[in-house]
């Protein structure tokens, strides 16, 4: 199948089904790359925002920063 009929078939996908190939996609290429670059029912650590207050401090800094530079 061609590529440009395949993509056109991709954009007819429901955006939970595109997620699926996304993940479906990523795992191809990692299986292709390194086949013990993700191990079958193994946890692996998510980095999360969440209880990062001091890097939303620093972004806050920098943007009030900003504003005052663009308003003096």
């Amino acid at each position: 199948m061609p590529l440009a009929q395949l993509m056109s078939q991709i954009q007819e996908l429901s955006k939970i089904d595109k997620l699926r190939l996304m993940q479906f996609l990523a795992t191809e290429l990692v299986k292709e790359e390194d086949a013990n670059f993700f191990v079958a029912n193994q946890e692996y650590p998510v980095w999360s925002p969440y209880n990062c207050s001091e890097a939303a401090n620093v972004l806050m800094n920098l943007l009030a920063t900003k504003q005052q530079e663009q308003n003096g």
